[in-house]
């Protein structure tokens, strides 16, 4: 992951503060202050550690237990006495054996969302602060360089394909980006209303073979109505990038708290804009189809497979599941959305 010019500032505070804490008191150098926020590089006293210190104006009240840690970094309740009062102070620390680089990363990522929301009220920039912290665990717990390999870079190219088409149908942007629950950790792709839709994409020019990942994922006593979207891309050379789609998806909000669930759930999904330039993929799509999962069809689940099995992945031809819809629009009703 090459350094941003954000990166290389927020690194340079913290090589100019190292040392300069005494006892439990915070060193800090002011990033920005604007509105209702204020964001300061910092370390502290001997343990020296790296940190991001966040102060949001109000009294934002935080349970110890409600805070994200781990993953290399933890977030805390502070006091920065040196600075103005009316302000509630979180410190944003990373932990050995936590990479540098990419708590670099969060932290100037943050420090950027911060300062976009800094005009809103403080409780709802302390929340955005929150779930982007815990988009970016959820972005660690993978195995990779920040960079998708072809499969995900497919995946999640059909899976956006599928929120814009959510969101187009009419459903509340911040809602269809809060049901977009696959990035994080979530059963289904996305859990809409009573039911669920599961995204399958694929490049092959014929067929649908589909990988299901487990025996729940098609067994609709779990969430019902369950659907499966199926999402067919040609390559063509004049076609869309994965960066190129996420561009248009975020141009097109209108709901002011829209860009920052979409960032939390792209981070989540191993999306990074610094490695944009990684992807010069171009797709267009050529079938967004919603086919319906009945008793009648064709899957594993734990239901109809011996109780020994307790866990198996296999191969499903989409075209044997009845379409349903060609728009969201078609099943929307039968979701309860």
């Amino acid at each position: 992951m090459k350094p941003s010019s954000s990166d290389v500032d927020l690194a340079s505070a913290w090589r100019a503060l190292s040392g300069h804490a005494s006892g439990d008191g915070w060193s800090v150098i002011e990033l920005f202050s604007s509105g209702n926020c204020i964001a300061m590089a910092g370390r502290r006293g001997a343990r020296n550690e790296e940190s991001l210190l966040v102060g949001v104006k109000g009294h934002i009240p935080s349970q110890r237990g409600e805070l994200p840690r781990g993953q290399g970094f933890s977030l805390t309740t502070t006091d920065v006495h040196s600075h103005q009062t009316g302000y509630s102070w979180f410190a944003l620390v990373r932990q050995e054996p936590g990479s540098l680089e990419l708590f670099t990363k969060v932290a100037t990522d943050l420090v950027d969302l911060m300062e976009s929301l800094s005009m809103q009220e403080g409780v709802r920039v302390h929340a955005a602060m929150v779930a982007r912290i815990r988009a970016w665990q959820a972005f660690m717990k993978r195995d990779d360089d920040g960079t998708l390999s072809t499969e995900e870079e497919i995946g999640l190219f059909g899976e956006l394909l599928v929120l814009q088409n959510v969101i187009q149908d009419g459903v509340f942007e911040v809602d269809a980006i809060d049901s977009w629950t696959g990035p994080v950790d979530g059963l289904h792709d996305f859990d809409l209303g009573v039911g669920s839709v599961e995204v399958k994409t694929t490049v092959a020019s014929a067929g649908f073979l589909a990988r299901i990942a487990n025996l729940d994922q098609l067994d609709d006593s779990l969430r019902k109505p369950l659907y499966v979207a199926a999402v067919r891309l040609t390559q063509p050379d004049v076609g869309t990038t994965l960066p190129e789609l996420v561009d248009e998806i975020a141009s097109r909000f209108q709901d002011a708290g829209a860009p920052a669930c979409f960032g939390n759930r792209l981070i989540a999904a191993g999306y990074m804009v610094t490695a944009r330039s990684s992807y010069k993929r171009r797709f267009r799509c050529s079938e967004l189809t919603y086919r319906f999962i009945s008793t009648n069809s064709p899957r594993l689940t734990r239901a109809n497979v011996p109780s020994s099995v307790r866990e198996a992945r296999y191969t499903l031809d989409l075209d044997a599941l009845p379409i349903a819809g060609r728009s969201f629009s078609e099943i929307s009703d039968s979701l309860g959305v």
